[in-house]
């Protein structure tokens, strides 16, 4: 009996031992200077024009143009807690032709923020040719993007290469992808 009062003490207080040993006390408090930084990707703009939609009416165009009205820049989390932006432009052409896409973002008032070119390389043999560019933003093109809400697509075919016709085999295709850094800080 004794063994067995001895047993059953040995063990209440082993697991006396490591119940109150394995707690520490708990600062709540550490959460009011809390800082995330987060980092979150997302798809932006998707274009994509065979070769025959640069030929109308019997003529060749040189510019096609699109444009996306683009709200999520401006707004109050964005402004205060994005502190870098990547966007990763993928172009693929299998056109004959050499194309130039510039890329605009512009104000609510049109006013023009920032501006790049990307190159695209012609294909001779209508194979896909995938060329890729990051424009990175930080500091005032950081600002410049938070003041944009629209953003217009100009693809301009280049000399060169064959002529674009009803029948000409291939397309430009562009996609982004944007990289959102932030910073969350909570403090009191």
């Amino acid at each position: 009996m004794i063994k067995k009062i001895v047993k059953y003490l040995a063990v209440a207080a082993f697991y006396g031992f490591f119940i109150t040993s394995c707690t520490e006390e708990v600062d709540f408090n550490q959460a009011k200077d809390l800082t995330l930084e987060p980092v979150l990707a997302s798809d932006l703009i998707f274009f994509n024009a065979p070769a025959t939609k640069f030929f109308i009416d019997g003529s060749e165009l040189s510019t096609i143009r699109d444009s996306v009205i683009i709200d999520l820049f401006n707004r109050d989390f964005v402004v205060d807690n994005v502190v870098k932006a990547e966007f990763v432009f993928e172009t693929t052409n299998s056109i004959n032709r050499a194309f130039s896409v510039q890329i605009d973002f512009l104000d609510d008032t049109d006013l023009l923020k920032h501006s790049f070119t990307i190159s695209s390389l012609a294909s001779p043999t209508n194979t896909d040719i995938v060329s890729t560019h990051t424009e990175v933003f930080e500091n005032t093109l950081l600002d410049a993007l938070k003041a944009s809400n629209k953003v217009i697509l100009t693809v301009q075919a280049l000399s060169g290469g064959s002529p674009l016709n009803d029948n000409t085999p291939g397309r430009i295709q562009l996609k982004s992808k944007g990289i959102f850094y932030l910073k969350i800080e909570e403090s009191e």
